[in-house]
């Protein structure tokens, strides 16, 4: 056993301020049992999500140290102490509700602007594993909201679908047997693709190594050969709202 001095942000609805608690870890101690120990022991007032505690059901995703996004059940105290501390914030981009608890409304409805669910055609097509390989990683997102808290763009364009967005979006228009086709491109277009900077911030900090990026790429490549997206000469060489 050591010592650790966790800091945790606090918000009641109307004002913000830090916490700071001393707790006993082990080696493979993680966030979310310190946030259940602090609750139970000292604080039965401290707010936070935690459900599967296996990286199933994407609700404890905190912010730490004041750059990275994690989920709170898989990411070891220990390993992320600086000078004997860690720092624990509710995620970014989204209204905090209370303490570590954050509105995922906002993305979730975003889902819905994309139709990121599965369309069905009238006839089945055999599905074999090379079919399954082109979209695999991406059926494995849990609706975290991690890559939408890391997204720089949300700071100059709110009306961006974000990362989570354009995961649904691949996913389903890479899947032969969806009846959407190339109507999930336009669906991508509207929701402001284009205004992706390209940072990687989601595909580093996925904590299911979905590569995120690279979807968002593949899809404005797409887009824009087909001519259903704008390609950067059509909009004065501009394509994200930063002017990179």
């Amino acid at each position: 056993m050591e010592k650790a001095i966790i800091k945790i942000k606090r918000f009641d609805g109307k004002k913000e301020w830090y916490d700071q608690f001393q707790v006993d870890i082990q080696d493979r101690t993680t966030i979310a049992e310190v946030l259940m120990q602090i609750h139970d022991r000292v604080d039965p007032t401290l707010s936070f999500r935690v459900q599967c505690r296996a990286s199933i059901c994407g609700t404890c995703g905190v912010k730490i140290n004041g750059e990275k996004h994690v989920l709170a059940c898989k990411t070891k105290v220990k390993e992320n102490l600086v000078n004997g501390e860690i720092l624990i914030e509710p995620l970014s981009n989204m209204p905090v509700i209370k303490d570590l608890v954050t509105d995922h409304k906002e993305f979730i409805y975003k889902i819905k602007d994309v139709k990121g669910w599965f369309e069905p055609k009238k006839e089945f097509q055999p599905v074999y594993p090379d079919d399954l390989k082109q979209f695999d990683k991406e059926t494995d997102c849990i609706l975290c909201g991690i890559c939408y808290s890391i997204c720089p763009v949300f700071e100059a364009d709110r009306d961006f679908g974000g990362p989570i967005n354009f995961v649904k979006v691949f996913r389903f228009w890479k899947d032969k047997n969806d009846a959407l086709g190339d109507e999930r491109i336009v669906l991508a277009e509207n929701n402001r693709i284009t205004s992706c900077v390209h940072c990687k911030y989601c595909t580093f900090s996925c904590p299911k190594q979905i590569p995120v990026e690279q979807d968002i790429l593949q899809i404005e490549f797409y887009g824009k050969q087909k001519g259903i997206i704008k390609k950067d000469e059509d909009t004065g060489g501009f394509s994200t709202p930063f002017g990179f």
